[in-house]
Formats: C-alpha cells, structure tokens, sequence
C-alpha cells in the first residue's frame, strides 16, 4: 500500500491541504495539483452534492485519452462525474489501482474533505483533498454553475 504525499497551498478560502499516493509522475502531479486548486471551490460543491445524494464516494475528472505531453491539444475535454464504486468507470478495468484510492473513499470525512480521481486514458490518479470548506449553501450555488 502506499504511503500519502501531500502539498499545501495557500487560497484565498485558506490553507488546503492535498494528498496523494505519490505514484504518478511530478509533472502529472503538478498538472492535478494546479487544477485542484484552481478548480476547488466547483469541485467541493460536486462532492457535497453527490455525497448528500449518494453516499461516500468521489468526484472523478475523466479524459478518453491520456494528454499529450509534447503537442497538447487546444482543448482537451473532460467529463466530471460523482462515483461510488472505481470498478465502474471508464476504463477502470485498464486502470491499476494500488487500494489507496479506495481507502481514502472510506476513511474522510464528507464534511470537511472531498476526494478527486482522475482518470485519464488507463491512468489513474487519487487525491484527498482537506481544508477550509464552503457553506453547504454556497457549495449548491457553485454546484448549479457545473450543471
């Protein structure tokens, strides 16, 4: 099992603190991390709506394929969903998963926490994400801009 990395940034919400499981590369990494933060307040609001009519369980940010590293694309699409269960995505049975992934599902705690996974391609990256939340009330209002 693995062991959890985690970074710290500063938002204007305050202090969020990310963790991962350290197996994807720095430069996937660093790409996750940029967009966790720069997206977080809509990305709390998707795990508090599909928490509150879900369960336990984790957004999931997917792309069909993999970025190209030397020639990226103008605009790479990606679809964003709340999952319950990892054995049912996309290419999930491509996909390795190291328990990590599963285990943060069970062990955060919806009220303060959120979990992302992305997935891209048959890559498969987990982060748990802790910090200051929104109101439940202002994460409906972000969660209405995703829909």
């Amino acid at each position: 099992m693995s062991t959890d990395h985690e970074a710290t940034f500063s938002t204007p919400r305050g202090l969020i603190r990310i963790l991962h499981s350290g197996e994807a590369s720095r430069t996937r990494v660093e790409r996750h991390l940029r967009f966790l933060v720069d997206n977080g307040v809509e990305l709390a609001a998707a795990a508090f709506e599909g928490y509150t009519r879900h369960g336990a369980g984790a957004v999931v940010v997917w792309r069909e394929e993999a970025p190209r590293r030397f020639r990226p694309r103008p605009f790479e699409p990606e679809r964003l969903w709340y999952s319950t269960q990892l054995h049912v995505l996309p290419g999930a049975t491509a996909a390795t998963f190291s328990g990590w992934e599963a285990q943060q599902i069970e062990i955060y705690d919806p009220q303060i926490e959120s979990v992302v996974l992305f997935l891209e391609g048959s890559r498969f990256s987990a982060y748990r994400i802790q910090g200051p939340m929104t109101p439940p009330l202002a994460l409906r209002g972000a969660q209405a801009v995703l829909n």
